[in-house]
């Protein structure tokens, strides 16, 4: 019988260090740490498993994460496919990076393209077909622990991208019984036909939705804007997404957090985060998992940079409103005078879970480019 991986709440309990200890630990690069410590992994690094011909590379395991979230790319060629799959506990998110992912739910399907999304709470049928010669997507899964099937039906590969030959071919009855193990089935659904629609605008409650690239509930500060890709009211209270763009920037001040952990994916450009005293350049599809006690900050590196946040749990939920306008608007305004409200960020900093420990860092790392 599967375990149970229910709702999160604060969870200081994830935490394997204690905040001070925390705040000393260098994040390790490019392996999978086996406890729930900062960790940097290059874009196509992570433990890598062919499965019916696709590349799953797992970033992230409950392991890794203090149980809160697991999240792996899974990379394919044109055809390369998933039946109807549903979780009983995971809530997921699919963000795509690459290419063209068409993606089925109950009576409905969409085509999706790079910075489109798909929210799938639990007990929700999904199916996926990739549409393009090269498709890579995140699939990201609260709580953690699922990502154990991959290591169960997967075949360990050293590549970083997906076969060009297709191994061996998993049945339904092998993947039924293994995934019967972690609460996965593989309900018979139909496909229909995709609607070619915008999909704008989160729902009022937790049910699964499309979400079109850009689209989402925006908010703009001096040349930046920060959208919302999902709410606590989606998710379960388990996790929010945040999508981030703006134009170059520097550090902001020194901060950490004692109830959340935040996750950094660079989806375009590249960026830099400080994280316990150790600069590291995030370019497209590197990701760095920041759990709770670890002191960061980020700087955008090149013009319109944009990156995607799991912020895990959702208590953090709302920081962005303190000093950000809501707006309609696509798109950022570059230039203009600076500024930041300094007001509406001291209050996010007494209201919030949210501890500041010094100014901005300064740029050490390799300032030449």
């Amino acid at each position: 019988m599967w375990a149970d991986r229910g709702p999160l709440t604060g969870k200081k309990e994830a935490m394997s260090l204690s905040v001070e200890e925390m705040n000393k630990q260098l994040p390790a690069a490019n392996v999978l740490p086996g406890e729930a410590v900062p960790y940097y992994m290059a874009s196509g690094e992570g433990a890598r498993y062919e499965i019916n011909g696709q590349l799953v590379t797992v970033i992230a395991r409950a392991a890794d994460t203090g149980g809160i979230f697991s999240a792996a790319y899974i990379s394919g060629g044109m055809g390369a496919e998933s039946p109807f799959v549903s979780h009983a506990v995971e809530h997921k998110t699919l963000y795509v990076f690459d290419g063209i992912l068409h993606v089925w739910l109950p009576g409905e399907s969409r085509i999706l393209t790079p910075g489109d999304s798909v929210v799938i709470p639990p007990g929700t049928p999904h199916a996926y077909r990739m549409a393009s010669h090269y498709t890579r997507f995140l699939n990201w899964m609260t709580p953690g622990g699922a990502e154990a099937y991959y290591e169960r039906v997967g075949t360990p590969i050293d590549s970083h991208v997906p076969p060009v030959t297709a191994g061996r071919k998993l049945s339904m009855r092998e993947c039924a019984e293994v995934g019967a193990e972690f609460g996965i089935t593989f309900p018979d659904v139909e496909r229909v036909a995709p609607s070619f629609r915008q999909d704008a605008g989160l729902p009022a409650a937790q049910s699964p939705y499309f979400l079109s690239a850009g689209e989402g509930e925006r908010m703009v500060s001096y040349q930046t804007m920060f959208t919302y890709l999902s709410r606590p009211a989606n998710t379960g209270s388990n996790y929010f997404a945040v999508h981030t763009k703006g134009a170059k920037s520097p550090y902001i001040p020194l901060h950490f957090h004692e109830q959340h952990t935040e996750n950094f994916l660079c989806t375009e450009g590249r960026m830099w985060i400080y994280a316990n005293g150790r600069e590291v350049l995030l370019t497209k599809g590197d990701f760095l998992h920041a759990p709770a006690g670890t002191i960061h900050s980020f700087a955008f590196d090149s013009h319109n940079t944009q990156m995607v946040g799991f912020l895990t749990p959702s208590v953090f939920n709302g920081f962005f409103e303190y000093f950000n306008k809501p707006t309609e608007d696509y798109m950022y305004t570059e230039g203009g005078e600076p500024y930041m409200d300094m007001e509406g960020f001291g209050r996010a900093q007494a209201e919030m879970d949210l501890t500041v420990v010094g100014p901005p860092p300064q740029r050490r790392a390799a300032l030449d480019i």
